[in-house]
């Protein structure tokens, strides 16, 4: 196999793409967790026992929430890519 079609198949822009999209979801997640830490304890009474309750049920909830989010992005693209013709038949 060639250099370029090495090259092709590495797709290198999409690579820094989705990079670059999970730095800014980093970014946006570490906004958040302080919202979803003052929610839980506005939420639930001010002792050591719920604090630590209420950040596992944060942990969790915000688990559950990502998860089916990726999966719904993951369900799309492969949409998308089939739509354009782009399905390299690796499933």
């Amino acid at each position: 196999m060639s250099f370029e079609e090495n090259a092709k198949k590495l797709n290198v822009r999409a690579i820094i793409l989705s990079s670059v999209m999970t730095a800014f979801g980093l970014v946006i997640a570490l906004a958040w967790k302080d919202a979803i830490n003052a929610t839980v304890a506005y939420v639930m009474p001010n002792n050591d026992e719920s604090t630590l309750y209420g950040v596992y049920v944060a942990a969790v909830s915000v688990t559950l929430l990502v998860t089916v989010l990726a999966w719904v992005v993951m369900r799309a693209n492969r949409q998308i890519e089939e739509r354009l013709g782009l399905d390299d038949g690796e499933d």
